[in-house]
């Protein structure tokens, strides 16, 4: 049987990747090791004080794309359901105008230790969105790094020396040889077939592709909503969203509240307000 992988042209500050977390997370549920998830990293702004056309003094320009920005997040939120928090916004300054840092740190994580890379960047947009950090800071990638089991010397060291920003340059040219001009993107592929596909996209997609290049053999699990089944996904990925219980096991919004409330109830979970949602996390009893 032919593995399928698929690779996202992505950007740790992208919004609407963001919102397609909860896709990526249940296609790893779902299929396991029969389907492979990699990021290929786009560098989505360069230099904030040129992504929109605001005639201001530079530091004007960035405060107003920030607001700008913010705004966004706040409306694509309310559409895919990924929670942002935009209190105290100011992911841009004229010190940190570029998202390449993040990008670049996400090379460095993958090239020491590729199985954590995935931990890093999804700490690194949780920091982005939900906690108003600006991640392009190398002390707060340090943080992060840690938080997902690096050695903070060893990332320190490989997103300095420049093997991280080769690996980050060959991945705008993946980009750019495949005509990606916006994130998400993505390829789908197997040993013999790309299939490549723009924009945000539902699970009913990722499965219809999965099943035509596998010819049908290779199938998500059958796995019901049950609390085991919840807390398993919750215990898999550290914490978890509403929206994310809502497309791994096909539930509608208010039979994930339901569940998510009895599992609270019953001291199995603990929730957090986070923006228009809420974090989900093991209750430290049944954790440990």
């Amino acid at each position: 049987m032919k593995k399928i992988t698929i690779y996202q042209f992505t950007d740790p500050v992208c919004i609407w990747c963001w919102g397609n977390v909860p896709v990526l997370k249940a296609i790893d549920f779902l299929y396991g090791d029969k389907v492979g998830v990699e990021y290929i990293m786009g560098g989505l702004v360069e230099d904030i004080s040129t992504l929109y056309d605001i005639q201001a003094s530079p530091s004007e320009r960035i405060r107003q794309a920030n607001a700008i920005i913010a705004r966004n997040w706040i409306a694509a939120s309310a559409r895919h359901g990924m929670p942002v928090v935009t209190d105290n916004f100011e992911l841009f300054t004229e010190r940190y105008p570029s998202s390449f840092p993040q990008n670049i740190a996400y090379q460095a994580a993958k090239l020491i230790d590729a199985g954590r890379a995935k931990r890093f960047l999804h700490l690194v947009r949780e920091a982005t969105f939900t906690k108003s950090r600006r991640t392009s800071q190398i002390d707060v990638l340090i943080d992060l790094a840690v938080q997902a089991g690096y050695d903070a010397a060893t990332f320190l060291d490989e997103y300095t020396t420049g093997h991280a920003q080769s690996a980050f340059a060959h991945d705008r040219m993946v980009c750019r040889r495949n005509g990606i001009t916006g994130f998400p993107s993505y390829i789908v592929r197997n040993e013999d077939t790309s299939i490549i596909i723009g924009g945000y996209q539902n699970l009913g997609t990722f499965h219809t592709l999965i099943s035509r290049l596998s010819a049908g053999k290779i199938k998500p699990r059958r796995i019901g909503p049950s609390r085991s089944n919840v807390m398993e996904f919750i215990h898999t990925y550290k914490t978890a969203y509403p929206v994310e219980l809502e497309v791994a096991f096909s539930l509608e919004r208010h039979q994930t509240n339901i569940l998510i409330d009895e599992l609270i109830a019953a001291k199995k979970i603990d929730s957090e307000a986070v923006g228009n949602s809420r974090r989900l996390y093991l209750h430290r009893a049944t954790h440990s």
